[in-house]
């Protein structure tokens, strides 16, 4: 199992799914967020960083309630499992 990402490709923002496997208890956090009325989106930014985004659908139209944004390489893994402990208490328990 992993976590499932809308990913944003360049030069157009074309949509592409992707996941990104991550240890249990992340996942089973991640599935909760899901499950609560969220998802998750990414990109590499045209600075070469990558921008990790946890999104809900709320009344003032922002939908971004988390973000990341970090060096392209190993250190993704750990800002997707900080993403995720963060978005995961946005949903009513």
């Amino acid at each position: 199992m992993a976590i499932e990402f809308t990913q944003f490709v360049l030069p157009r923002g074309e949509r592409k799914p992707t996941s990104i496997e991550r240890p249990d208890e992340i996942e089973t956090l991640a599935d909760k967020f899901i499950a609560g009325g969220g998802w998750f989106e990414c990109e590499v930014l045209t600075t070469g960083r990558v921008s990790l985004t946890a999104c809900m659908n709320r009344e003032n139209g922002d939908n971004d309630i988390e973000i990341e944004v970090v060096p392209n390489g190993p250190g993704i893994g750990e800002a997707v499992d900080r993403l995720v402990s963060r978005a995961v208490k946005h949903v009513a328990v």
